[in-house]
């Protein structure tokens, strides 16, 4: 039994943000996570936070009034196009994106408030880190995490917030909220050049947020060693020098192997088995230099039962307990690193004076 505790936050609203029939971001994703911490007994040993919807106030701290407007003026039309592209809202997407920024709220003020718990999970949808300052974008209305990370600093006075992203796509849209910043570390680890097409060696913030974005642009076919590999020698040692006062995680679970038959382009071989690693890793830093602060918000992620599994695992590596089998088991295509991987590795550590 573990004496760890981790605070879960969801609220069934998100599950009304309803994008066109067969839309890859569909409300099944939110359901099939919590049917699974049903099934695989994980539910009671959750401390459930019941989350309250962000204002739009909030929301300003990281985008323009015209993002929010838009929004809001969609939704009460029945819905539409907020972009360019695929991201879209429904009748009731405003008050979903609300719920949402607010539960990445919820998951700050439960560990940064020390609630008695040692790690926080937001379920929500839409997500959030393709949202730019200007723009909704990548199925993404608010940048949740970017809210999250305002509200830390805004709120609780905080200094230094390590954002990390394994989403297996560039978080584009919290790297320009913060690319200025230094009181917010953005890490981003991302298949490149696949969408958005940003996210190079050499982006690494300007003014005097300069140095305080960190890029690790993958090559195709990373599996769960690389991605492991790429946390001890690059995450584990910005994150000593940085000295983060907490951790956000932009958990997208989209690196997973089953993901390359929903989303064109995208070719990582991560397991579940390899998200346990990710989040134990990932505990290990914020162990380091700010225990009980870490919370992960949800991203992207389109095979049901690799989304599901890998938020149990995280979730399973945070409160300490073993993990399960992996139902689906390893990628069917083995994993490449090679020497593509190594001169990237190499790449990142030479920029970052690592």
């Amino acid at each position: 039994m573990t004496d760890k505790r981790a605070a879960f936050l969801y609220d069934p609203i998100v599950l009304e943000h309803r994008p066109s029939y067969g839309h890859p971001e569909r409300a099944e994703r939110a359901s099939t996570i919590v049917k699974t911490l049903a099934d695989t007994g994980l539910w009671p040993h959750l401390t459930h936070v019941a989350p309250r919807a962000a204002t739009p106030d909030e929301i300003l701290r990281v985008h323009t009034s015209a993002v929010v407007d838009k929004a809001q003026r969609v939704s009460a039309a029945g819905g539409g196009l907020l972009d360019a592209g695929d991201t879209m809202a429904s009748e009731q997407s405003y008050d979903a994106a609300l719920a949402a920024a607010g539960a990445a709220i919820g998951a700050v003020d439960a560990v940064v408030l020390n609630d008695g718990v040692d790690a926080a999970f937001a379920i929500v949808r839409p997500p959030g880190h393709h949202a730019t300052p200007s723009q909704s974008m990548g199925f993404c209305i608010f940048n949740n995490i970017a809210v999250a990370a305002a509200h830390a600093i805004a709120e609780h006075g905080l200094e230094r917030v390590l954002i990390v992203d394994f989403d297996v796509h560039h978080g584009n849209g919290t790297q320009d909220i913060f690319y200025g910043d230094p009181r917010v570390l953005f890490y981003s680890s991302h298949q490149y050049p696949e969408y958005p097409g940003t996210g190079s060696v050499n982006e690494v913030g300007e003014g005097d947020g300069r140095g305080f974005t960190v890029n690790v642009p993958m090559p195709a076919g990373v599996g769960d060693g690389g991605f492991a590999r790429i946390i001890d020698t690059i995450l584990t040692p910005v994150a000593d020098r940085f000295k983060p006062e907490l951790i956000l995680v932009s958990a997208g679970y989209d690196a997973h192997w089953r993901n390359s038959a929903y989303v064109r382009g995208i070719d990582e071989r991560v397991s579940v088995a390899g998200f346990y690693t990710i989040a134990k890793q990932i505990q290990a830093i914020a162990d380091k230099h700010c225990p009980g602060r870490l919370a992960a918000i949800l991203e992207g992620g389109y095979d049901l039962d690799g989304l599901a599994y890998g938020v149990d695992a995280t979730l399973r590596a945070w409160l300490g307990m073993p993990a399960i089998d992996d139902p689906a088991g390893p990628s069917p295509i083995a994993a490449v690193e090679g020497q593509k991987f190594d001169t990237m590795l190499a790449q990142v550590r030479s920029v970052h004076g690592l």
